[in-house]
């Protein structure tokens, strides 16, 4: 697997809540410390379908390190666009305050090469076409142009059991049957 570096700037997860980032983890036409330019459309195969689904987003490129999940991901006319949730775990609250101390302040992706030519002019390798595995926070990186663009923090609603629905739904019957009964005995 090979790797490829970004810089980012980002705030820290409040407690209770998670954060959303989004940004570049690539940019395209750009030379990296590597001398690798990817270009326009080296990620358009494996961001489709299932393998777009399985990209994770990792702390240092350790596949089992996943800190969140990728929410969206595609190709613009600048790079690789994404979106990420960074989760509200141990792993997660830590990589925030990583972040906000500038412990981690750049991003990577790890890959693998499947289409490539080697530009002998400009001694560079021009990627056509890459398999991404994964987005990662990372403290060192190769490439310093793609950034993240913006941050949210909201907190979430779990989603309720189906205990919890039946009583809910046992509370608003109640209430249903309580307005009833106040609505006749107004009207006798």
């Amino acid at each position: 697997m090979e790797f490829k570096s970004q810089n980012f700037e980002i705030k820290a997860i409040p407690e209770g809540k998670n954060m959303f980032v989004e940004g570049y983890a690539a940019v395209f036409g750009n030379e990296d410390s590597y001398n690798d330019i990817i270009e326009k459309g080296a990620f358009t195969k494996t961001i489709q379908g299932k393998e777009g689904k399985r990209i994770k987003l990792c702390l240092q490129h350790d596949m089992d390190d996943v800190v969140g999940k990728i929410e969206e991901l595609r190709e613009d006319e600048k790079g690789l666009w994404f979106k990420a949730k960074i989760s509200n775990t141990t792993k997660g609250k830590d990589l925030a305050i990583l972040i906000e101390d500038e412990a981690i302040n750049e991003i990577s992706i790890g890959y693998q090469s499947i289409v490539w030519e080697v530009d002998e002019v400009r001694n560079v390798r021009l990627l056509k076409e890459v398999k991404l595995y994964e987005i990662s926070f990372v403290t060192r990186a190769a490439n310093e142009q793609a950034v993240v663009t913006a941050t949210e923090v909201k907190e979430e609603k779990p989603e309720l059991t189906d205990d919890e629905l039946l009583q809910k739904r046992a509370e608003i019957d109640a209430e249903i049957e309580k307005r009833a009964m106040d609505k006749f005995l107004k009207s006798i």
